[in-house]
């Protein structure tokens, strides 16, 4: 197969992956089949393909409009979306009319998961499964409480103390890791 470059003058090896076309003064000989992608790059390039090469045939791509959906597990649901009563903290406004309710836009906010640590310690208890209502209202008392400010742990406190207190600061476990009670209280002596 001759390839013939835009540039009639060039002369150079080009490779593409494994294929190599090797240019003298703007035609390259290869000899075997050439990459579907390759040849698709090269014609859209603007290079010469002699026609004695054999095209390979390539398959339209599958129309999505046209598939059938078949079910595999469980079917997700955006509570952001398609809001239902029984969702645990689904997120505020969802489901609203308009432009108030628009999943994507400002005013539908989720809150954070249970039990996530934010600004605000973990708070242990018990989690009503069944009763929606009353776990719902004691996850919003917790986060209504005050933002919970850690204190640093007197000079001899254990080890373990200074490390919880250093996660509360911003360090990492991998940042932390290693490291003597002393050393772990040293970063906060300024």
């Amino acid at each position: 197969m001759k390839i013939k470059s835009p540039d009639t003058s060039y002369t150079g090896d080009d490779q593409y992956g494994p294929t190599v076309l090797e240019f003298k003064d703007g035609v390259a000989d290869f000899d075997g089949d050439l990459p579907h992608g390759v040849r698709q790059y090269l014609q859209g390039a603007g290079y010469g393909l002699d026609e004695d090469a054999k095209t390979p045939v390539v398959e339209a791509p599958a129309d999505p409009r046209e598939q059938t959906l078949v079910q595999i597990g469980t079917e997700l649901r955006d509570a952001a979306v398609d809001p239902k009563p029984e969702d645990f903290l689904a997120p505020t406004n969802a489901g609203k009319p308009g432009e108030a309710g628009n999943p994507h836009g400002p005013n539908v906010v989720s809150p954070e998961i249970h039990a996530s640590q934010g600004v605000r310690p973990v708070k242990g208890g018990e989690v009503h499964v069944n009763d929606a209502d009353k776990q719902d209202a004691a996850e919003i008392a917790h986060t209504e409480q005050e933002t919970f400010e850690a204190t640093a742990p007197a000079g001899n406190a254990s080890k373990e103390a200074w490390h919880a207190y250093a996660l509360t600061q911003g360090f990492t476990e991998e940042g932390l890791d290693g490291r003597t009670r002393d050393e772990l209280r040293d970063l906060f002596n300024d």
